[in-house]
């Protein structure tokens, strides 16, 4: 979505997701590192499924960048230059803390220089570990770009395969259709099916990318019996994988919310709010850069403090990574989006029919 004409209320739940999953971090997620332990904040158990939002609005996202009419080599080249860039300097920036900020949690994070093959070439660590004995991702958040490029491949291959007209549905079928029958399969054979293959086929998350580009079907041309007993299909599958009641509610919710976006309802304008919109612009960077680095800041604190000095400092340390990631969005980001842009222009084709005016590519 070029920035004239973002949808606020995406960059609103990109903030979400992300304080979800920051907040996780900071508070559940490594309880051993932490001198307050896990007891302060324990309703952000459930921030990891911020992660699963994210997916959803990749969902979305692509099928509209797909459907722009620029063709499959400049959908690739711009997801690319998009991810890849801001990946490269937010990988050197937390290598070289880990390294130079002695603690607990860096030393047990810490690479080498082979971590950054894992890191920048979105193959999983275990290709490199099996066959060159590198070390993992240089910051073990990268795992997520993995299953986004998987996924961007996936929707590329099979938007050449159905068209602009027939790939909300269809794509969708497919990945639902894929990983239900490897679920059934890991049930009814245990341990058969290869890993490889169930992270190739995104058996963990297909049926949120599928609901993302079920929803971007629903805001371009609105909702047929087809795409709701599609996203019905997958509202299934989340609910089944659940691990407990709370994930279930909190799955609900994030496609009601997605769901209100999709269908313009009013109540949706309410995440374009600027200061969160704000921070969905910026959240890229962010995600890249929270972890390990503010994880081993926080590690640094004294134990016994009162809670509300390590809410302020978890509050402090994240503000100085969100400047941090201003200046990798202003200086880096924006740049080789821009970038982006103008070497899609050399290749833009028309503009398929259908496409509401609002809504540019990313």
């Amino acid at each position: 979505m070029a920035e004239t004409s973002r949808l606020s209320e995406f960059d609103g739940l990109r903030a979400i997701a992300l304080l979800s999953v920051v907040l996780f971090h900071y508070f559940q997620r490594f309880p051993e590192f932490y001198p307050y332990g896990d007891s302060l904040l324990p309703v952000t158990g459930y921030g990891y499924l911020g992660v699963h939002l994210f997916f959803v609005i990749s969902g979305f996202v692509i099928s509209v960048s797909l459907r722009s009419g620029s063709g499959l080599h400049v959908f690739l080249l711009k997801r690319l230059l998009r991810l890849w860039p801001p990946l490269a300097v937010c990988a050197v920036i937390t290598f070289i803390a880990m390294h130079l900020i002695d603690s607990a949690y860096s030393n047990s994070v810490q690479t080498g220089f082979s971590g950054f093959a894992a890191s920048l070439s979105f193959i999983p660590p275990a290709f490199w570990r099996f066959n060159f004995g590198f070390d993992g991702y240089i910051d073990g958040v990268y795992w997520t770009l993995t299953c986004e490029v998987l996924f961007y491949l996936w929707a590329a291959v099979l938007f050449a395969v159905f068209g602009p007209r027939r790939f909300a549905e269809r794509a969708a079928l497919v990945l639902l259709a894929g990983q239900s029958v490897l679920l059934a399969a890991e049930v009814v054979f245990p341990d058969l099916v290869p890993s490889q293959l169930n992270m190739l086929m995104l058996v963990g998350y297909a049926h949120l990318f599928a609901a993302g580009v079920l929803f971007a079907r629903v805001y371009s041309h609105g909702a047929c019996t087809r795409t709701l007993a599609l996203l019905g299909a997958s509202v299934a599958v989340a609910l089944g994988m659940a691990q407990d009641a709370g994930e279930a509610a909190i799955l609900t919710l994030i496609y009601l919310i997605v769901a209100a976006c999709a269908w313009r309802l009013p109540a949706a304008r309410l995440l374009g709010w600027r200061p969160l919109s704000w921070i969905g612009l910026v959240s890229y960077s962010v995600y890249l850069l929270h972890n390990n680095i503010g994880i081993t800041l926080l590690s640094l604190l004294p134990p016994g403090l009162p809670g509300a000095v390590y809410f302020a400092s978890a509050a402090g340390v994240l503000g100085g990574i969100v400047l941090l990631s201003w200046g990798v969005f202003t200086w880096v980001e924006k740049p080789s989006q821009s970038l982006a842009r103008r070497l899609g222009a050399w290749f833009r084709e028309p503009r398929p029919a259908g496409l509401p005016d609002g809504l540019q590519q990313e």
